[in-house]
């Protein structure tokens, strides 16, 4: 046999064998030669829906309002609550959080329930230091 016959089957198996290799890909986009990498935005930052004043009423926005932060909530009366995690749900959001109220200190889940479309105009407040559901409306700002 010639050498040049043994080399078909070679050339054709290699040539198999590099059809099956998927091309790489890179999320980073290559710059020319030579040149750093064109740095990749970072997606904005979203507060949750629940950060803002919120009010039993819009009459109570002024001097009765609740604050929510990302990180805890302060009521016009004597509740903080520093929140521990939160995680979204289906209606709101689940808090594990550490409230201090009426000089004592407790730990508890708190959920909030947003009851209007996005971006939600009221939420209802359960658990945490809180007896029964409260319904609060956002206040403008």
């Amino acid at each position: 046999m010639r050498p040049s016959l043994m080399l078909i089957p070679l050339l054709a198996l290699a040539a198999c064998d590099r059809a099956e290799t998927p091309p790489k890909t890179t999320a980073v986009a290559e710059a020319p030669a030579g040149e750093a990498p064109a740095p990749q935005a970072e997606p904005a930052f979203q507060p949750p829906s629940f950060a803002g004043r919120w009010a039993a009423g819009p009459q109570l926005c002024a001097d009765g309002a609740w604050v929510f932060r990302t990180d805890g909530v302060a009521t016009a009366g004597e509740v903080s609550c520093t929140f521990k995690k939160v995680e979204p749900s289906a209606s709101g959001y689940r808090i594990e959080a550490a409230c201090t109220h009426e000089g004592s200190q407790s730990d508890g889940e708190i959920v909030l329930s947003m009851t209007d479309p996005a971006p939600p105009q009221s939420m209802t407040v359960e658990g945490g230091p809180w007896d029964g559901p409260i319904t609060l409306q956002r206040c403008p700002a």
